[in-house]
């Protein structure tokens, strides 16, 4: 894993945190070049252990955007790392600004099918669907937020080689009563890796729009 830190710096921090932690999103108006998609859903643990393939350190960059223009970027470590049986994913992300001091987040994310009400199941969702529901539990400065996602693709040609993407569900977040819909798409390349998050403002809203990038290479 990455290093962490508990220091708060301001000014950059707020703005990137605001973008990555999935609680606020930008007024956007461009709208995303990826298009929806397509294929079988995959369950959450086909998902999660496509993303344990990613297991170790990268660094690069964040890139926020606005309007579809770039606003804001900075340098940037990520750490994935996964429990026996690839079923739980752990990433933390160390933001560097050029100044301030480093911040750090982390993420745990893992299927939700057991966490969700059976009424809420059988109201809302067919098994297949069930399946493809995820957990995200996200921790900032000693506070953790609950988010909900569904596995929506995943294109695997083998470990080096995939693109994988979640997506808000329709299910109330725990922690956030009107959160943004929210799509991410995982693309890896060999020892290059880039996510991509689009959001849009309403469930029925027929475009997306981009709200941030990571960039990054791995480690050796």
């Amino acid at each position: 894993m990455t290093r962490s830190t508990s220091v708060l710096s301001t000014g950059l921090m707020a703005s990137l945190i605001g973008a990555a932690a999935f609680g606020c999103a930008p007024a956007l108006s461009q709208n995303a070049a990826l298009a929806a998609p397509e294929g079988p859903v995959p369950t959450s643990q086909a998902y999660i252990a496509a993303m344990c393939t990613l297991a170790g350190d990268w660094s690069g960059k964040f890139e926020q955007y606005q309007e579809g223009e770039l606003v804001r970027s900075a340098p940037m470590e990520v750490g994935f790392q996964c429990q026996p049986g690839d079923d739980v994913l752990m990433e933390t992300n160390t933001f560097v600004p050029e100044e301030g001091d480093a911040f750090s987040t982390l993420k745990v994310i893992f299927p939700a099918e057991k966490m969700i009400k059976d009424s809420l199941n059988e109201a809302n969702d067919e098994a297949n669907n069930r399946a493809s529901k995820m957990q995200m539990s996200y921790f900032y400065g000693g506070i953790e937020k609950i988010y909900f996602f569904k596995a929506v693709s995943l294109t695997y040609d083998d470990a080096q080689n995939w693109k994988a993407a979640r997506q808000s569900s329709e299910l109330v977040h725990a922690t956030d009563k009107t959160p943004p819909v929210s799509r991410y798409t995982h693309i890896r390349d060999g020892d290059k890796f880039t996510m991509i998050r689009e959001v849009k403002s309403e469930r029925d809203a027929e475009y997306w729009t981009l709200s941030s990038k990571l960039i990054l290479r791995q480690e050796p």
